[in-house]
């Protein structure tokens, strides 16, 4: 991540510090997770968003990953809906991000709403447009494997364009020379249990068929509100949540589908039927999320 800087301190809400030669203040915490810390901070008139975790003690060290995947994404030019690196290293006490600062994130916004719903239009253009930025990703050859409203924000100055980020998680599955990696015959758990695709659950290597799937969850919450397996705990009852996504795929196909539009019904198919190496069908998914907003005037 870059040379180490002096600044021999841990950022505080109201301090100053000094990083790659460059005086940031530090404005206000945004996020304190198990991971990592977010602040809003600003040099001048340019306001940022700082990410850091410490260099010794952190449950699971994750800014690497964020730090190489923007790189990538920023060199490949793909920055529309990613948000743009501005500097990364360490300090004795922590490694840091510097990127640009976006909004609040969709699960946020999400639960902000009494109904714990989005508008039916709001939901399907929020669809097509996350779809839009997992694929850019597979594109440049990484997996996200943690794919849920809590990793898309909407823009600061443009609050209609969705960001993705948070690749903590991720897992390059091209080569550089473009060759696929092999599978592993095991991997452990990763991601987010509610959201985690079935071959999470089963301790499989997981692929982009199995993004797409943690996205169709986090889609069908936006337009029904809630996914049935919320009703047991991630930690203790995994085992559980992992039984009732194998349910859905029989008999209790509806209690996961519920109101939303019917096109999701097929939508969910072509993302099982998708093989391990399989590029997705992109395109005719957002074929179909298309064709729900034209039936339904939205």
């Amino acid at each position: 991540m870059g040379s180490e800087d002096n600044d021999d301190k841990m950022p505080t809400v109201g301090s100053e510090v000094t990083l790659k030669g460059k005086q940031y203040h530090i404005q206000s915490e945004l996020y304190d997770g198990p991971f990592s810390k977010v602040y809003a901070i600003n040099e001048g008139c340019m306001q940022y968003a700082m990410k850091i975790e410490r260099r010794t003690g952190s449950k699971r060290p994750v800014l690497k990953l964020d730090a190489l995947v923007l790189k990538q994404l920023n060199r490949q030019n793909i920055t529309a809906g990613f948000p743009r690196l501005i500097a990364a290293g360490r300090t004795p006490l922590y490694k840091y991000i510097i990127m640009e600062l976006v909004g609040p994130d969709l699960q946020r916004l999400r639960r902000s709403i009494p109904a714990k719903k989005f508008s039916l239009s709001t939901a399907l253009k929020l669809a097509s447009q996350t779809l839009r930025r997992i694929e850019a990703l597979h594109d440049s050859g990484w997996l996200c494997r943690d794919v849920k409203a809590n990793n898309f924000c909407i823009g600061k100055k443009n609050m209609g364009l969705i960001y993705m980020l948070d690749f903590g998680f991720a897992r390059r599955f091209i080569r550089e020379n473009g060759t696929l990696i092999e599978r592993r015959n095991a991997a452990s758990l990763m991601g987010t249990i509610y959201y985690a695709p079935m071959s999470a659950h089963n301790f499989s290597e997981q692929c982009r068929k199995d993004d797409l799937e943690s996205w169709f969850y986090m889609i069908i919450e936006m337009l029904v509100g809630n996914l049935p397996w919320f009703i047991h705990d991630p930690k203790r009852e995994y085992l559980l949540v992992g039984e009732w996504k194998k349910f859905t795929r029989g008999p209790g196909r509806q209690l996961l589908l519920g109101d939303s539009p019917q096109e999701f019904e097929k939508i969910l198919d072509i993302i099982d039927q998708t093989a391990f190496n399989a590029r997705p069908r992109y395109r005719v998914i957002h074929a179909f999320i298309n064709q729900a907003m034209d039936r339904l005037k939205v």
